[in-house]
């Protein structure tokens, strides 16, 4: 199925090419979860992001469970750096 990513700052090196502006539409499995999308882009997993799910926050601790469907809008950016 296909869905929607868009990352920010330098996460966007992960996306496939044909992106543009940081967004870019993938496929992925149809039981797909934010995990999977962070793993299947190659992205760090250890990686402290911002996960927006249709334009609502996912807590960490859904982001293996919360199952995504066709269409939908995934958003992954990096930690917001202060100084």
């Amino acid at each position: 199925m296909r869905i929607s990513v868009k990352t920010g700052g330098l996460l966007g090196k992960h996306l496939p090419p044909g992106g543009t502006d940081n967004l870019a539409t993938i496929e992925v499995a149809e039981d797909a979860t934010p995990l999977d999308v962070i793993a299947q882009l190659g992205m760090p997993e250890d990686g402290t992001y911002l996960v927006i799910h249709n334009g609502s926050a996912v807590p960490k601790a859904e982001r293996g469970r919360l199952r995504l469907a066709a269409d939908d809008r995934l958003a992954i950016m990096p930690p917001l750096k202060g100084g």
